[in-house]
């Protein structure tokens, strides 16, 4: 009789995972954690540099979709004596409010801002033109540290985003 109850019991438990079944789930699990996990190469760089490099790469990109929607001529403006990079509609003038204004943090200076075919400007105000049709000046703008390390930020004309070279760079 006591055989009789134990097989019952062992038949009659089929609620089990199967190793099969479990190895599948984890890995499943294991490709979308991959996948949803951000990138590590950001965390090479200090906060300070994530956050110009952030307001370049948004600013750019804002730039150059706002140009195309609102057919018009955008600028994003760059004080290199005063370390300040600022967006506008249209040419600058001093009525012309300085929209989304951003202060490089102290630690870091505004080198230079350098064009195709044209010279460096290493002094006052630089614009880069962001043109109704969708594209841009291609241009590179030079980022320095305290420590010597050069940032190049390098804007293409007709790509929406700005790459990133973590050396002093020309054309």
């Amino acid at each position: 009789m006591l055989l009789n109850n134990f097989h019952k019991i062992k038949y009659c438990n089929n609620q089990a995972f199967t190793l099969i079944e479990l190895i599948v789930v984890i890995s499943m699990i294991s490709i979308l954690l991959a996948f949803s996990l951000p990138r590590l190469d950001i965390s090479f760089f200090s906060d300070n540099d994530r956050k110009i490099s952030s307001w370049i790469l948004l600013n750019v990109k804002s730039l150059k979709e706002n140009a195309v929607k609102e057919q018009s001529l955008q600028i994003l403006n760059i004080d290199i004596d005063n370390n300040q990079m600022w967006s506008s509609s249209g040419p600058v003038t001093e009525e012309t409010p300085k929209e989304n204004e951003y202060q490089i943090p102290s630690g870091y200076r505004l080198m230079d801002v350098e064009f195709l075919n044209a010279d460096k400007v290493t002094k006052g105000i630089c614009e880069i033109h962001f043109y109704k049709k969708g594209y841009s000046d291609k241009a590179l703008i030079h980022i320095e540290d305290n420590d010597n390390n050069q940032y190049s930020y390098l804007i293409e004309p007709f790509l929406p985003h700005v790459k990133i070279i973590e050396k002093y760079i020309e054309f």
